[in-house]
């Protein structure tokens, strides 16, 4: 072979090479934006509001056929809640057949969307067989449980690796306060200390509950988080399973769990890969000047009390106040 052709061959190769190149790092970043586009449209106010509306209507209808009958119901009220389950579960089909085409970076999407497509299955699983029986269709939404099956193989196969924790800043840094939610056999509950960068303790999330003494639904303030870049917090971490991280979520009424992985200063026994979720107040759920008669419950402040005593070393880290009034009595979150 001549060197004139050598090169001319040589110089194919190369533009090959490059166009290889070139495309797979496109792709990746295609699929990289894709992943990152579901985290936005999933953390957007529309989709909050679609989610917490229809939350609030399953707590009063949790009967599938009920569901089923509201997507047949020719009523004003129903047709604007079917179209709301439609519009809710068909995102999460989307998100399936994304997956399924190879158009989402894989990691990226099970690290960030295994909760979410775990606990909504759950909420609509026997809705959807009972919409597939109804309409003699077992195609409806498959897709979506195909990746709820992947997601659950991969936290199969990812347990013995990565962790999730739950930064506790509050009440969840007391052992008997956690062990009322969780009920473990052993009542064993191993707390680490961790730092929070970012944000501040404040008493500005407002949750109604029933007061005994009063015998009526009031307004009670409970500690909070709020960002502040220059703050931090000391707290405890608790690791957890998907099942105690569900129990936990349906405690921490009017708050949303978010990840703050990158926000701790790691440390043991934090390793790469593992998560650490906490729970921030939802903002429509903040304390407003506008807001009536507010309280702090005793019984809540006792909590706070005993994390001082077993932890003297954070009893400066609830210097946060309140302008409320101390409620002594029991209270209960059924209103």
């Amino acid at each position: 072979m001549q060197l004139i052709d050598f090169v001319g061959v040589f110089g194919v190769v190369v533009t090959l090479i490059g166009v290889v190149f070139v495309g797979r790092q496109t792709y990746a970043h295609f699929i990289r934006s894709k992943a990152f586009s579901y985290i936005e449209r999933f953390n957007s106010q529309e989709f909050m509001e679609l989610r917490i509306a229809i939350d609030q209507w399953l707590v009063l209808h949790k009967d599938p056929q009920t569901m089923i009958d509201v997507l047949s119901s020719e009523r004003a009220d129903d047709i604007e809640v079917s179209i709301k389950i439609r519009t809710f579960l068909n995102i999460f089909q989307e998100l399936a057949v994304a997956y399924e085409k190879g158009m989402i970076d894989k990691h990226i999407f099970f690290r960030n969307f295994d909760y979410l497509i775990l606990s909504n299955w759950d909420k609509f699983a026997d809705f959807i067989y009972s919409v597939r029986a109804a309409n003699n269709d077992f195609s409806i939404y498959k897709r979506f449980e195909l990746m709820v099956n992947d997601v659950r193989k991969f936290k199969r196969r990812d347990r013995g690796k990565n962790k999730t924790y739950v930064f506790g800043y509050g009440s969840l840094m007391l052992p008997e306060s956690i062990h009322n939610t969780l009920q473990r056999q052993s009542n064993k509950y191993s707390l680490y200390d961790l730092t929070l960068h970012g944000y501040e303790r404040s008493w500005d999330i407002m949750i109604p509950v029933f007061s005994d003494r009063l015998q009526k639904k009031i307004d009670v303030l409970f500690l909070n988080i709020t960002k502040n870049e220059n703050s931090t917090i000391d707290g405890k971490i608790l690791e957890v399973d998907d099942d105690e991280l569900e129990k936990l979520s349906a405690r921490e009424v009017n708050y949303n769990c978010i990840e703050i992985t990158k926000d701790v200063e790691r440390s043991h026994p934090i390793q790469r890969g593992d998560t650490v979720l906490t729970f921030i107040g939802e903002e429509k759920h903040l304390l407003k000047e506008s807001a009536e008669k507010v309280y702090v419950m005793q019984n809540y402040l006792g909590i706070i009390d005993r994390v001082k005593t077993e932890f003297p070393k954070y009893e400066r880290a609830f210097d946060a106040t309140f302008e409320a009034e101390v409620l002594e009595g029991k209270y209960s979150f059924k209103v």
